[in-house]
Parts: structure tokens; sequence; C-alpha cells
């Protein structure tokens, strides 16, 4: 990773903003609304079943009905599902390796 001296690349700060965003949506948003794992509705997910909430999310911005502050909520929400998705197809990795 380049970086000047020892700060990290504008990029890796960029995302070090963003996913301290993502950190408090979880705990401020998930974490009362859904608890924390194990989750049945997540664990019942394919990667399939992620892929499509990370579309209907995608969809969902910049439709006028929206504001812009949801817009950025789903935002944080597709990185949530990212998350989830890289879990699941880690697991699908590991249960091929088995």
């Amino acid at each position: 990773m380049p970086m000047s001296g020892n700060a990290p690349s504008k990029k890796v700060q960029e995302w070090m903003g963003f996913s301290a965003k993502v950190v408090e949506h979880i705990n401020k948003y998930c974490l009362p609304q859904y608890g924390d794992y194990p989750d049945e509705m997540i664990e019942s997910f394919t990667p399939k079943d992620v892929k499509r909430e990370i579309e209907r999310y995608t969809k969902r911005i910049g439709t006028t009905v929206r504001g812009e502050e949801e817009a950025k909520r789903d935002a944080l929400k597709i990185a949530h599902y990212a998350c989830f998705l890289f879990t699941k197809l880690n697991q699908k990795s590991m249960e091929v390796e088995k």
C-alpha cells in the first residue's frame, strides 16, 4: 500500500472514515432492531440472497421518494451486506475445502 511517510493513503483515510460510519450504523440501527449474532435471517441467506439484498438497496438510491439521508443510510446497509457476502463466500470456500 503506497503511503507518504507514515500517513495512510487518501483512499485508506476515506475508507477509515466510512467504516467508522458503518460501525455507528450497526451499533445504532442494526443491533437495536435485529440484535446480534446469531441472526436467523442472515444465517439462512445464501450468497445469492445477500447479493439480491445489495441490489435492492442499490436500486433504491436516487429515487425521488427516498431522500438524501436515506440514500446515505442505504449505502451503509450495502457495505454491511457486502461484509455478510464476504463472510458467506469465505464459509462456502471452507466447506469446499473440507
